[in-house]
């Protein structure tokens, strides 16, 4: 397929867009911002919820649509409305927080577009990996007194989980009990594991979007570097790893782009959306 052929583009976030240092570069803000004049979408498709990327979609007014929270919230900025919707089964969230009680694990339950956590976590990011996101976390972090608590006197819907670990043991430990029940399981970041609806995941939210634009899957491009991510380039007509991904990531990939410090999303969308 020649490059007029791709009407869309679906970029993973964290590690592939941003950079090390959660920026968005000169060159792929051009890139964007010219391909949606042109009438193609780009699609930021991501592990975050609505409320952790307000400040990157202010830079883009004319982005339409989001993939968000792994697959579960697919989504029309211009109408504030969601497209598909797929939380977490009750039952099932009360089963993962049995399986994490006793551990100290900083668990997130995305409610409503927003991230719900424990306050007293908020002194302990860097303890979980989370140093760098300590501005994100602060900025769009719904603070309660406990989170099993508030959700057991006000069950919410969620659309997905969260758990960040100290270390491999837990991770472990949580992981043998959590991987028993009829989950969508991933990564996107190293100690993380994300947790979605069995049906949930970012190729299956890609493949809802596209539907609703009546657009082709072989006029898409996926472009990821981490395991929440493969589905996402499964479906995609062309699927783009870039140069820091995981092996699993690149040995789905069509073509293997620059790392994310090296504007490798921005490569991709140059050549093959403009």
């Amino acid at each position: 397929m020649n490059k007029q052929e791709y009407m869309l583009i679906a970029l993973d976030m964290d590690g592939t867009l941003l950079n090390s240092r959660q920026e968005i570069t000169p060159r792929a803000r051009r890139a964007i911002e010219e391909i949606l004049r042109q009438g193609k979408q780009v699609v930021f498709s991501t592990g975050r919820c609505i409320g952790e990327m307000e400040a990157y979609l202010d830079a883009f007014p004319s982005m339409q649509y989001l993939v968000c929270e792994s697959g579960a919230c697919v989504y029309d900025l211009r109408k504030k409305e969601h497209i598909a919707r797929i939380p977490l089964p009750p039952g099932q969230v009360l089963e993962v927080m049995e399986c994490v009680e006793g551990e100290d694990i900083l668990t997130s339950f995305f409610m409503g577009n927003r991230p719900f956590m424990d306050s007293g976590y908020m002194q302990r990011l860097g303890e979980f990996g989370l140093g760098e996101f300590d501005r994100v976390f602060r900025q769009s972090v719904v603070r309660v007194d406990s989170l099993f608590s508030f959700y057991r006197e006000k069950p919410l819907e969620v659309e997905k989980i969260n758990l960040f670990f100290r270390d491999d043991g837990s991770r472990r430990r949580t992981l043998e009990k959590i991987s028993r029940l009829p989950l969508s399981l991933a990564s996107s970041l190293a100690g993380n594991l994300e947790i979605n609806a069995r049906e949930a995941n970012k190729g299956e939210g890609l493949k809802l979007l596209c539907r609703h634009l009546k657009l082709p899957m072989e006029s898409v491009i996926a472009v990821g570097d981490n395991s929440n991510d493969v589905e996402m380039l499964r479906a995609a007509g062309l699927p783009v790893a870039v140069g820091n991904a995981v092996p699993a990531v690149k040995a789905l990939a069509k073509e293997i782009t620059d790392d994310c410090d090296h504007d490798g999303a921005a490569i991709i969308m140059e050549k093959y959306m403009l």
